[in-house]
């Protein structure tokens, strides 16, 4: 049975008409079945492309100065709080939106709401560098205690070995230095808390400089932390698909030298382009919520609806919440833990 997505075309910066495209060819591609969510404008000018898909009205957008914790009060027919019913209702199987971020992670905990035995929802991204990572938590909470860390470093190491197919994921800590007695009480406490967690292949700390070259397949931090490790990441990959076209076709030598290298250069952009992943889900919360960045063009928001399809099909929220069931199940029989 194909996976049912309910898309938010509104609310990021480009016009709605490229991000249902990129729906379009994403459903193409995988099969699955689109229900659009956006404005009465929306549904006029997109009538003749939408190839037949449902197609649901809301009467307000999100913009990205809204409070976040207002919108489900003040803007509850907006196209944000309407995908997410549609998928807390059973109408839809998951949710894509290039919305405020803070926006559409509060509709869905309120909503959708979180797992059992899940304190805080995370935004995990792949982070596509040497070797793809996890990097967690991205944003949707600024701050973090050790327990919270501990939980994003158990809901990481699922995402990894399901989505990505990573068996045993190493499971690092951001910090500002590999020793253990480096960084804030936070990240102290969280790497005694970590070093004894039983079922985390965590691997200690990994410092700023190492993050580029796979030596970990999971990556946690606060979401403060997180989200800045994140778009400095993407600035940067940014910064050297700019400074490598300048490279190659500033004269005729560099010209050839493009030529020559054409197909290495190409891989490169594409192994450090974020729209191949498109969109990052909140892991902790009881159905999938993507959320594509809101810069998304047609390509990456492709990249996020297919996204969307992969983290259904992975099962991982199912499995999340029966890593949750068992270590309630462990705390309340003591016996049993560690078993």
């Amino acid at each position: 049975m194909s996976i049912r997505i309910a898309v938010d075309i509104m609310g990021g910066d480009a016009h709605f008409s490229v991000l249902a495209a990129g729906a379009l060819e994403a459903a193409r591609e995988c099969g699955a079945e689109l229900i659009f969510v956006g404005t009465e404008e929306a549904k006029k000018e997109l009538s003749q492309t939408i190839n037949g898909c449902e197609f649901v009205t809301a009467g307000s957008v999100v913009e990205m100065t809204d409070e976040p914790s207002a919108v489900n009060k003040e803007k509850s027919d907006s196209t944000v709080v309407k995908a997410v019913n549609l998928c807390r209702d059973g109408i839809a199987d998951a949710v894509v939106s290039c919305g405020n971020t803070g926006a559409l992670f509060t509709a869905a905990s309120l909503n959708v709401r979180r797992i059992k035995g899940v304190r805080r929802a995370a935004l995990a991204t792949v982070v596509p560098l040497e070797k793809p990572f996890v990097l967690l938590d991205c944003g949707a909470n600024l701050d973090a205690t050790p327990e919270i860390m501990c939980l994003y470093a158990k809901m990481g190491a699922i995402y990894a070995e399901n989505a990505l197919g990573i068996s045993d994921p190493r499971v690092a800590l951001v910090n500002n230095g590999v020793e253990i007695h480096k960084g804030t009480p936070l990240y102290r406490d969280t790497f005694t808390a970590l070093s004894n967690e039983p079922g985390i292949n965590f691997v200690g700390n990994c410092e700023g400089k190492s993050i580029p070259f796979g030596e970990c397949d999971v990556l946690v931090c606060d979401g403060f932390t997180g989200n800045i490790i994140l778009k400095l990441v993407e600035g940067m990959a940014y910064f050297m698909s700019k400074t490598l076209r300048q490279l190659l076709t500033g004269n005729t030598a560099s010209a050839v030298a493009g030529m020559l290298t054409k197909k290495r250069t190409a891989r490169l952009k594409k192994a450090l382009d974020p729209a191949e992943y498109g969109g990052a889900p909140f892991l902790g919360l009881a159905k999938p919520v993507i959320k594509a960045h809101g810069g998304s063009d047609s390509h990456a928001f492709c990249s996020a609806v297919k996204q969307a399809v992969v983290y259904s099909q992975s099962r991982v929220i199912e499995k999340i919440a029966r890593a949750m069931a068992k270590e309630k199940n462990n705390e309340e029989d003591p016996e049993n833990a560690g078993n």
